[in-house]
């Protein structure tokens, strides 16, 4: 019998099975974690309303709230007590596979910013001929492609079996950080057209932001990497 709430679910609005982490022996902390597959419609479960949030407009964002539900034995996921090690695998394919998705909404807000550059005028020439604004097109370019190989970096390590923790956590870090500083940037160069939302620019900083909090803050992010450095 499953009993306590998680908040912030993503896509819960939408879900019809839930993936439920529950400690079944509190005694051996995260040992004792056990996996479940939950029916969205088990009694005992309850789907909270939608949040209004920043960015990620088409993901829902809910609390789940679980009271007594019985979960059938055949339900459990693997073995009693496995829940935190595929917790763990799962996290690390998350933080590499799914911040892929943001490497291209990096490279479309660049093309767009570079047409930008190239069609708005001031002082009589294109904006990107100004050196200020050239330059900063240039650091969304390397953010990008340096991103870009550290995710295929944490992806060639997960795939070749190896502990990928490091790369896995460096490419998250990368990926959130620059996404957010490269949105900041390209309404910088869009100037007013920039915040006008109906423009749709600021998108791209607003979807950026959420991504260093989910799938592990990036001050955990840290933590591990000072950890595997050794500190």
């Amino acid at each position: 019998m499953l009993a306590g709430q998680k908040n912030f679910v993503t896509n819960g609005a939408e879900a019809d099975v839930f993936l439920v982490y529950a400690s079944t022996n509190p005694k051996l902390g995260y040992l004792g974690l056990s996996a479940f597959v939950v029916d969205r419609d088990t009694p005992g479960l309850e789907v909270g309303q939608p949040m209004a949030k920043t960015g990620l407009g088409s993901a829902s964002l809910t609390p789940v709230y679980l009271d007594g539900c019985r979960v059938p034995a055949a339900n459990v996921l693997g073995k009693e007590g496995q829940g935190g090690v595929m917790f763990a695998s799962s996290m690390r394919a998350e933080r590499s596979g799914l911040f892929a998705a943001y490497l291209g909404a990096m490279a479309r807000q660049l093309d767009e910013t570079i047409a930008y550059a190239r069609e708005r005028r001031q002082f009589g020439r294109p904006i990107g001929k100004h050196q200020a604004v050239s330059h900063r097109i240039v650091d969304m370019k390397l953010r990008l492609d340096a991103a870009r190989l550290l995710v295929y970096r944490a992806c060639w390590t997960l795939d070749r079996g190896g502990d990928a923790d490091l790369e896995v956590s460096l490419a998250k870090l990368a990926v959130s950080e620059w996404a957010v500083q490269s949105g900041l940037d390209a309404i910088q160069v869009h100037g007013g057209a920039g915040v006008v939302s109906e423009t749709g620019v600021d998108r791209g900083l607003l979807d950026a932001l959420p991504s260093m909090i989910f799938s592990g803050t990036n001050d955990i992010q840290r933590e591990v990497v000072a950890a595997r450095l050794g500190l």
